[in-house]
């Protein structure tokens, strides 16, 4: 790139950032630009990289280029290591937090195998190039390439690669004039769309791994290149600058992979080593590394810990263990892929994934840079060890080690030291929760004691009395509680004030006692009863229950320090010490029991009690969702689902036996609510949390300097 296009290039970036800032969300429709822009690059780079590899490998002498493989192959090794040590050291740098989370369907749903010999084994060539699979691209033009150096008539095929990769280089050249505007579309439309607020959640995965890219991709490897070859520092990052800022705007590599093989030609012909062989290793080494992990992706499976630590797992010594031999064959793919699977093996909580997604729209940027300087550093090593230019300055590469040791704690720990205290209170999640409302208008609505007595037989009676009597229980924690205002609040309350205002009635609230549900309900103290309750077998056949609303999924309840304690159903077994308490009923202790025989219960009447202590017990048996909440409560506990315990009940409307009249209003009421999306809202705000996000307009200059909006 010449100087013109680096400058239009931050001219363009910097004008995106300013445009987005500017027009806040009103500039997201920007976005297109970008998006076009990615296409036109992304549209030359599979088959560039597919008659690039083809051609050089149909050319070459493999014998002599053995030396550059095997070089590039011992320099990936040990760049891994290098990103495998990272990985056990960032982590040292978290500050101390405890931490809770509310429900995450991760809990209950079987891991998503990853297939690996769908991304390797190219079954389908035409499909792995439209799906963009590089890896099974890459692995059929090496086996194509190596049989076609085989072929003794092989000149004019090969000249065709030639031609056709020429052309492709070209073009994509053509497309990389075109930079500045497609950069200004992605600026605009990122800067108009992210969340300060979103940021501030993640703020400690966020600056390690920002830390990691800088120590790593902008110290480490351009001072151990600078060591053993001749080519100096800035040479190192200065050449390739313009194609890095572009790969940091765009979030992708491979669309820039014929730009950084042209930078590795230009860093070798200033030092005055230009030749036809050099060209031809470049164009061979860096289509042939890109599929293998690089250390940005590797080095963002810090997020895995950071995912341990958020939740507040021990990232235990084997955990680790676990970590490292899985990380590698993980960095294969994309993060998007390799996180979630790394997730499932170390059996993290699924719901941090969405932290990894806000941050992606920096992290990926930063990611593909690291990623970029690895390509470009490997390569421009492994050339020069093949052309007899490597020469190994020991000082300088302890002075490279030691150097970014140094780097590393200076800068990370003070920030373990002083963000501690302002991140616990970003995470307070507690705070949030105690502070959750409706969403939904309310209807009038009373508590009372009153014991008067009514088994309404439809809903027409409920309307002319203009009352709707509803049971519920206390400490339901998320369907029925009070919050920090004393109203009270929960999935259930407000299906409640919904139901009401449809009908224009007031809705009065009646506490039921736990052992008096069925009494209440089938004496007509309360029209129905809900509070999360599940349908029983020991229960239905005294009441009617209406179709479902929501389920539940059984889990336990255990301290933070015990959540690996009981992770199958062969850890309990292999605990026949172990207590569990319960306020189930006798029908699923039965459920229970049948899956675990060896179970020892221990009876009590909610949850408080054993999450205060007041019971001894080594665990609860719970509802996940439920579960979940409660530890927002306290955070010292954590919910657990042995992964093959598989208990699930549905949650319904209690109606009075033999009232069907009224049972079949409901369930089509019911069914009426889960097709126009209110149980999928309401399962959103209050069992998942999204209802403790504040949802505010994005700050710009438009609206908030200059008052031109509202």
């Amino acid at each position: 790139m010449n100087k013109s296009l680096s400058r239009n290039i931050f001219i363009g970036l910097f004008a995106g950032i300013f445009v987005g800032l500017f027009l806040g969300e009103y500039a997201e429709p920007l976005g297109f630009i970008g998006d076009a822009f990615i296409g036109l690059m992304q549209m030359t780079v599979m088959p560039y990289i597919m008659v690039s590899i083809l051609g050089n490998l149909g050319k070459i002498n493999l014998s002599k280029q053995k030396k550059l493989i095997y070089s590039a192959a011992i320099i990936l090794m040990c760049f891994m290591g290098v990103g495998l040590i990272f990985l056990v050291v960032l982590p040292l740098f978290f500050p101390a937090w405890q931490s809770s989370s509310f429900f995450s369907s991760s809990l209950v749903l079987p891991p998503e195998a990853i297939d690996f010999i769908k991304i390797y084994i190219p079954s389908n060539l035409f499909g792995a190039m439209s799906n963009n699979v590089v890896p099974a691209v890459v692995l059929f033009s090496i086996i194509v390439g190596i049989a076609l150096n085989s072929i003794p008539d092989n000149k004019r095929l090969i000249h065709a690669f030639d031609v056709i990769a020429d052309a492709l280089n070209k073009a994509n050249k053509y497309i990389v004039k075109l930079t500045p505007y497609g950069l200004f579309g992605i600026a605009a439309h990122t800067t108009a769309t992210l969340s300060l607020d979103e940021l501030g959640l993640i703020q400690v995965y966020m600056v390690i791994y920002t830390m990691a890219v800088i120590l790593i991709g902008l110290l480490f490897l351009p001072m151990i290149v600078s060591a053993v070859t001749p080519f100096k520092y800035k040479d190192i990052l200065g050449i390739p600058k313009s194609s890095l800022v572009t790969i940091f705007a765009t979030g992708k590599i491979v669309i820039l992979l014929p730009q950084l093989i042209e930078n590795i030609k230009s860093l070798f012909e200033k030092y005055g080593h230009k030749d036809e062989e050099i060209d031809s290793s470049a164009e061979l080494v860096m289509p042939l590394a890109y599929p293998f992990p690089n250390l940005g992706t590797l080095v963002i499976m810090v997020f895995i810990p950071f995912a341990a630590w958020f939740a507040g797992q021990e990232f235990s010594l084997n955990d680790q263990s676990v970590f490292l031999a899985s990380v590698l064959m993980s960095s294969f793919v994309a993060p998007i892929a390799g996180i979630p699977f790394l997730l499932d093996v170390l059996q993290l909580p699924h719901d941090v994934f969405q932290l990894f997604i806000v941050s992606t729209a920096f992290t990926d940027r930063i990611r593909v840079v690291l990623g970029a300087i690895h390509l470009f550093t490997l390569s421009v090593i492994a050339i020069a060890y093949a052309k007899g230019l490597l020469k190994i300055s020991w000082p300088k590469v302890i002075r490279a080690i030691s150097f970014t040791a140094v780097a590393t704690v200076a800068t990370l720990l003070p920030f373990k030291l002083l963000i501690g205290e302002s991140f616990q209170a970003s995470f307070d999640k507690y705070d949030s929760f105690v502070k959750m409302n409706l969403k939904s208008i309310r209807a009038p609505e009373q508590h009372t004691d009153s014991l008067t007595q009514r088994i309404p037989q439809s809903i027409i009676e409920i309307e002319e009395s203009g009352v709707l009597k509803v049971g519920y229980m206390s400490d339901a924690l998320p369907y029925v509680f009070r919050n920090n205002d004393g109203e009270m609040v929960g999935y259930d309350v407000e299906l409640m004030h919904i139901l009401a205002k449809e009908l224009n009635v007031t809705i009065h609230w009646v506490y039921v006692p736990r052992d008096s549900i069925v009494t209440y309900v089938n004496s007509g103290y309360v029209d129905l009863f809900l509070s999360g309750f599940p349908v029983l077998g020991d229960v239905m056949e005294h009441v009617e229950f209406t179709h479902p609303y929501a389920e539940i999924n059984l889990a336990l309840l255990v301290k933070d320090h015990d959540r690996n304690r009981f992770k199958t159903k062969a850890d309990i077994w292999a605990d026949p010490e172990a207590i569990f308490a319960t306020n189930q009923s006798s029908y699923l202790r039965v459920r229970i029991q049948e899956e675990l025989p060896t179970v020892k219960f221990r009876n009590i009447s909610n949850a408080r009690q054993f999450l205060t202590g007041q019971v001894e017990a080594d665990a609860m048996f719970f509802s996940a969702e439920a579960g979940s909440a409660w530890t927002l409560v306290y955070p010292d506990y954590s919910v657990v689902r042995p992964k093959d315990l598989h208990i699930k009940l549905p949650v319904a409307i209690m109606l009075a036996h033999n009232n069907t009249n009224l049972e079949r209003y409901f369930n089509n009421w019911i069914e009426l609510k889960s097709y126009d999306g209110t149980l999928t809202r309401l399962y959103s705000n209050w069992i998942l949390g999204e209802g403790t996000k504040i949802e505010e307009k994005k700050w710009s200059i438009i609206r908030n300097v200059l008052h031109w909006v509202d």
